[in-house]
This record gives structure tokens, sequence and C-alpha cells, in this order.
């Protein structure tokens, strides 16, 4: 049962700020309400049914984010009203709406300019072995809605089928696969994901409203549905190209919850300049060759 207290926060999470809120009472009558109905059928610990059922039922993210409740976010955050107003404030909400024009020029200008370049990449794809050039994959984003990401296939096909006899070899310590000498990367896919260039498609997800240029990395439903209630705090953002974990050094050695830990500080402290900043360092990290 959940309880009038703090907002579920990390262990130890010093750099994220907290905010008391007052949390869902499930102890009420739903009335019919499927919201009502997904948030009484969490418990302390949320079954991966529970958690997917409560996901169904946010709402669909718009081109202009609205101010948004405790519920709309996910029912195991259990954020109050107040807590989303110190993001979604009059203020803050025009300087969305000024990201998600940059969003929209940038990406729309990025895809005109790299138009060569991501011809010869599918081609390049298409020719090695005939498979198809992109890799569509269902992943969650802003206030949970589910959607289908782009990339350029840097995988053998039917990579997804192999992935159960790689999972002793998993590189991450939560729910997330990482590996990175991967055995499914194709000798093009490794090119592709060493200079980050098998994102790229990522840019039409933005000029849909799916995506912005910078934001939490959108997560696979499988991985949601294992994950702590303090992480769904993630989703009050759009997830973007890149991120505080993207840019890190040696990323693939960050521990799962210290992950979930940058993107919570990014959700709490975003602003354009740190858009800017997160943007220019992502070039280096492209320009150098460590995307993967």
């Amino acid at each position: 049962m959940i309880a009038t207290g703090e907002a579920p926060v990390p262990p130890d999470a010093t750099s994220t700020p907290r905010a008391t809120v007052e949390l869902v009472d499930t102890s009420a009558e739903s009335n019919g309400d499927p919201q009502a109905s997904a948030i009484a059928s969490l418990s302390d610990k949320p079954s991966p049914v529970a958690v997917a059922t409560a996901l169904a039922v946010c709402p669909p993210a718009s081109a202009q984010p609205a101010a948004i409740s405790a519920a709309t976010v996910h029912p195991a955050a259990a954020l109050a009203d107040e807590a989303f107003g110190l993001i979604y404030g009059f203020s803050t909400r025009c300087r969305l709406s000024v990201k998600r024009i940059l969003d929209v020029a940038l990406s729309a200008a990025a895809l005109l300019i790299l138009s060569p370049i991501l011809l010869l990449i599918a081609a390049i794809i298409k020719l090695t072995d005939g498979g198809p050039v992109f890799f569509a994959q269902q992943r969650t984003g802003f206030r949970g809605q589910s959607f289908r990401m782009l990339k350029f296939r840097s995988m053998v096909v039917h990579a997804e089928t192999l992935k159960p006899k790689l999972q002793l070899v998993n590189e991450s310590n939560g729910p997330v696969f990482k590996m990175r000498r991967d055995p499914r990367v194709t000798r093009v896919g490794r090119i592709l994901r060493k200079y980050s260039l098998d994102e790229m498609p990522q840019f039409i997800n933005v000029l849909r409203g799916e995506m912005s240029l910078v934001g939490p990395r959108p997560s696979l439903e499988i991985e949601v549905a294992r994950y702590e209630p303090w992480y769904f705090r993630r989703f009050a953002m759009r997830p973007g190209l890149t991120c505080f974990w993207q840019v890190c050094a040696r990323r693939y050695q960050i521990p799962f919850d210290e992950w979930m830990r940058l993107d919570l500080k990014y959700v709490d402290q975003w602003s354009l300049r740190l858009d800017l900043l997160l943007v220019v360092r992502t070039f280096s990290v492209v320009l150098g060759g460590t995307g993967e």
C-alpha cells in the first residue's frame, strides 16, 4: 500500500534534489477508473504485469508537454503535482517550447545535410548481407508512451533471437543488456557503432515528437518491467539521442543505478545551456570514435 510520505529516491543519491510530496493513496475506490486500478495494483515491489498495466494507461505524448500530475508519469513514481511544478512551471514550459523548436530545426537540418551519408550507409548495409537497412524496436519514452525507435541495422538479421544465449555474459549489473564485443554485430555495424552513426535515423523520431536531441535514453519495454520505482521519474522528459551517460568515459563500467541517477540529475537540472553542452560533448565522442 502506497502511503503519504517522501517520494522514492535512489539510495545515497546526494546529487539529485529531493522533494517531499504527497503520495498516491490507493485505499480509495477506483470507481472503474483504469488509472486508479493500475495504481491500486502496484505494491512496494510491483510485478512486471502491474508495471506494464500502469504504463499502458499513461496518456500519449503530445508535441508540447503540458503540466502533468503524479499519476500521468507512472503510479510507481508517486510524485505529487507540486514536484512537477518545478519542471513544468510557466517559465520552464516556455523553455520547453524553445527546446522543441530547436529539436525540430536541428534534426531537419541534420537529415538534409547528412542525407548523402545516410544514403551511402543504407546502400552499404543492403549490399553487405541483403538484410533490412533499418532496425525498429519498441521503446518506452515520455510519460511511458511506447514508440518504435529507429536505428541503422548494425547486427545480423534475427539478432534478438540470439540474445538469451548471451545473457550470461551481460556486462551490465541492471536490467539492460550491454556487451562491448557483441558477436551479433556485423563488420559494418562495428564501424557504425564506433562513431554512433547507427543512431542517426533517430532524427526522424525527434521530428515525430517521440524523442528529443537531449534526454534520458529510451528504454526497452522488457527493461521497464524490471525497474525500481524511483527510476520512473526519468520518463518526465522526452528520451534523447544523447545524455549524461552517453558522454561519460568508460560508460559501460558505470553501475546501472548510477546511470539512473545521471538521468534524474538531467530531469532535475535540465536547461537549454546544459543541452548545448551535452550536444558539444557528444560531437567529441562521435569524432573520437568512442561511441561503442
